[in-house]
């Protein structure tokens, strides 16, 4: 059976008004009344197709694919290019109104649908895919990349119509949140185009790498897919912004960045107490190992690798040298943030510095959690001891860590050989 969202009384050739009703238009001998009357007649109902919706929306040719229908079989052509036809029709007065969603279903007059058929249009509407998505990742949202809107469509192999519709849906969404202040971005795109939270985190998401210019076009990011990046946003806006975020560049967490710098200073530039941290971490990773390799139960993830161990063990300069660069390249991603250039090639240092130092020492992405899970634990009571008011401290260490290692959890890549490219690169498009 068809697909179809309708209502319990009729309407025909129905043309929908707009909004302001500047249409209407009286002549000399007409007096403008208070009220304006329409008058409609009676014969079938309004019904849209949600079927010839999707397609629409996606750009694809609509006739074909409802020949290729169940229940379509046997009909005659011109019956179903007639019906098709109605459909489109009605397909480019949903269109304008999809554009002003939150007016839409406002106003139950325009359709005779229920508010779940509404909702379940806008959100349609407003999906995306995320190949189309990508090549928006850090882009100006103007004219120049609408004229790549053909290129991108030959690339991912959708069609432009449907391209167009996502460019003009997030420029339509950034243009929203550039004029509203003071409100979270998720809260507000849920509040003004009437999105599921999901779907308007997502666009959060996107807004937030794109307003900030986050670099996600870098050679060493070129493999990893949208999900990734949409992670990744998540976790800079959570770990490193205020918690009433409205994705600008003035919303990184100041105090953050302050107390990030004075971290790195006494827990890195401090050699008695790097020296002493080292030694911590290294005890404490050393008692993860099982006691009799057959007798344990622990799972692989938090049994550290023979590499993690060496390191740690390697009392050399070169062993103390390579865990303080990482150590310290962790504090200033953050103590530095509030600076747009830092923040633009955040994803690339983490990955350039972090991500390909565990790699090229043969270290896996749980060899990193657990590094730094140590560092957290037994950076606290060096930095109780130190610090009068540790509070606030302590707090900063943990979001600045926990934040790094995410985003370099995700973001990890695991070298074959040092002369062999590195896996799961993304293929040129």
């Amino acid at each position: 059976m068809r697909d179809f969202a309708s209502a319990s009384f009729q309407l025909s050739n129905l043309r929908l008004p707009h909004p302001s009703l500047d249409f209407l238009r009286f002549s000399r001998h007409e007096e403008q009344a208070d009220d304006a009357n329409f008058t409609a007649i009676v014969s079938t109902p309004v019904v849209v197709d949600n079927m010839v919706f999707s397609e629409y929306i996606l750009g694809r040719p609509v006739v074909a694919r409802m020949r290729s229908e169940p229940d379509m079989v046997g009909v005659q052509e011109s019956a179903v290019t007639e019906y098709v036809r109605g459909q489109l029709h009605l397909m480019q007065y949903l269109e304008y109104y999809m554009c002003r969603p939150r007016y839409f279903l406002e106003q139950r007059h325009l359709l005779p649908l229920c508010d779940k058929a509404r909702m379940g249009l806008v959100e349609q509407y407003y999906a995306f895919d995320e190949p189309v998505m990508l090549e928006f990742l850090g882009r100006k949202l103007n004219s120049r990349t609408r004229t790549y809107l053909p290129e991108l469509a030959t690339k991912t192999g959708i069609p432009v119509a449907s391209c167009k519709r996502q460019f003009e849906n997030i420029r339509r969404i950034a243009k929203q949140a550039e004029d509203e202040e003071g409100m979270p971005l998720v809260n507000e795109i849920m509040d003004r185009f009437a999105l599921s939270e999901p779907l308007a985190t997502h666009y959060a998401h996107i807004l937030f790498l794109n307003i900030n210019r986050v670099d996600t076009t870098k050679r060493c990011l070129s493999h990893f897919k949208f999900a990734d990046f949409d992670f990744c946003a998540s976790i800079l806006i959570q770990y490193w912004t205020t918690t009433t975020s409205t994705m600008t560049l003035d919303d990184i967490d100041q105090p953050l960045t302050q107390h990030a710098q004075q971290l790195k200073s006494l827990l890195v530039e401090n050699k008695a107490n790097f020296d002493s941290l080292c030694t911590l971490v290294r005890v404490h990773i050393s008692s993860l190992l099982p006691k009799t390799p057959s007798g344990s139960s622990a799972s692989t993830s938090t049994i550290p690798s023979s590499a993690l161990l060496a390191l740690l063990e390697n009392r050399t300069v070169r062993g103390s040298t390579q865990i303080r660069a990482i150590l310290r390249v962790s504090f200033s991603i953050v103590a530095d943030i509030g600076t747009s250039s830092t923040l633009r090639n955040a994803l690339g240092i983490i990955v350039e510095k972090i991500v390909d130092s565990f790699a090229s020492m043969g270290l896996r992405s749980e060899d990193m959690e657990l590094f730094y899970d140590s560092v957290i634990i037994h950076s606290i009571g060096i930095v109780t001891e130190q610090i009068p008011d540790s509070v606030p401290a302590i707090e900063a260490l943990s979001r600045t860590l926990t934040g790094t290692k995410l985003l370099g959890r995700r973001l990890f890549r695991q070298k074959s050989s040092i002369f062999g490219p590195l896996t799961k690169i993304r293929p040129a498009q």
